[in-house]
């Protein structure tokens, strides 16, 4: 119970939540056997605002996405402070940086350790398609998991 209460506490209702600590979400990540979504946005970017209004605020407070991945955004152009996945301490900008994620809004699908999962999505693309290409990285990245967990 409380496990699904951490995994599903966006920072408001509606919105994806802006990461805070990589370190605990990679425990619960973990625990939970789920992907962590990192988004990458800007506060210049009306593409990422876009993305976040029709597809991933829904993605991020749905049920059925809480089971399936953790949700996090991480603002390239931001100094807010950030916890990486080696409990580092940083921002949100050097986090980035260190990632080499220079376009934005760009989709990070990784393990508990911040490992990449699926093929990033990168840019803002086809509307029409753009649930998709996140289902599939989502589904990807819960695949790669689940044999990790179970290679037989």
């Amino acid at each position: 119970m409380v496990l699904a209460l951490l995994i599903a506490a966006p920072a408001r209702s509606g919105e994806v939540p802006a990461a805070r600590n990589l370190h605990s979400d990679g425990l619960i990540a973990n625990q939970a056997g789920l992907p962590i979504l990192l988004f990458y946005s800007a506060s210049y970017c009306h593409y990422c605002e876009a993305i976040k209004a029709e597809f991933l605020s829904h993605m991020a407070v749905d049920p059925t996405y809480q089971t399936r991945a953790l949700f996090r955004e991480v603002r390239i152009d931001s100094s807010a402070p950030l916890v990486s996945f080696d409990e580092r301490t940083t921002t949100h900008h050097r986090f980035a940086g260190a990632r080499k994620i220079t376009l934005v809004p760009t989709m990070e699908f990784v393990d508990a350790s911040g490992a990449s999962l699926a093929e990033p999505v990168i840019g803002a693309r086809i509307p029409d398609y753009y649930g998709a290409y996140v289902d599939q990285g989502i589904n990807d990245a819960l695949k790669k998991i689940q044999n990790e967990h179970d290679p037989s």
